[in-house]
C-alpha cells in the first residue's frame, strides 16, 4: 500500500460499529437468519451503490426530472416515504446509521484515493465483520 493511503480508521470503526448495532437487532428477531441473510446481501449492494451510485446519477436525474408530471410523482413519492420514515422513526434508526456511516467511510476513502475496487472490499468486509460480531453479540451475550 502507497504511503498516500493511509486507512481510515475513525469511519471504518464508527461503519464497524453501526453494523455490529445492526447485527445484534438482527439476532433478536424471531426471523434471524433470515433477516441476517437479508442484511449480508444488502451490505454488499450498499457497498457497491456507495462505491457505483454518483457516477452516472446526474444524468439519470436530469433525464428523469425533464418533465413536470414526473417530477411532481417523484415528489409525492418522496414525501409519502418521508411520513412512513418519520412514523416507523424507531424501526429506520439503524438504517439511518448505516447509511450515514457508510457515506462517511465512503468520503474518507475516496479522499485518501482508494480506487472504486479496494473501497468496495473494505466497506463490505467492515459490514460483514460488524454484522457477524453484532449476531454473535446477540446469540451468546
Amino acid at each position: 500500500m502507497a504511503a498516500s493511503k493511509k486507512l481510515p480508521w475513525v469511519s471504518l470503526a464508527l461503519l464497524l460499529a453501526a453494523h455490529i448495532t445492526f447485527g445484534k437487532l438482527l439476532a433478536s428477531t424471531a426471523v434471524s437468519w433470515t433477516a441476517f441473510i437479508f442484511a449480508i446481501v444488502w451490505a454488499l449492494v450498499l457497498a457497491l451503490m456507495f462505491v457505483n451510485f454518483l457516477t452516472g446519477l446526474r444524468h439519470v436525474v436530469s433525464r428523469w426530472f425533464a418533465s413536470d408530471t414526473v417530477a411532481f410523482c417523484a415528489l409525492m413519492a418522496g414525501a409519502a416515504f418521508a411520513s412512513i420514515v418519520l412514523t416507523w422513526f424507531k424501526l429506520f434508526i439503524p438504517i439511518i446509521l448505516i447509511f450515514s456511516a457508510e457515506a462517511l467511510a465512503r468520503i474518507d476513502l475516496l479522499t485518501a484515493e482508494f480506487n472504486n475496487v479496494q473501497a468496495c472490499t473494505l466497506l463490505t468486509v467492515t459490514s460483514w465483520v460488524g454484522l457477524g460480531l453484532g449476531w454473535m453479540l446477540g446469540q451468546f451475550i
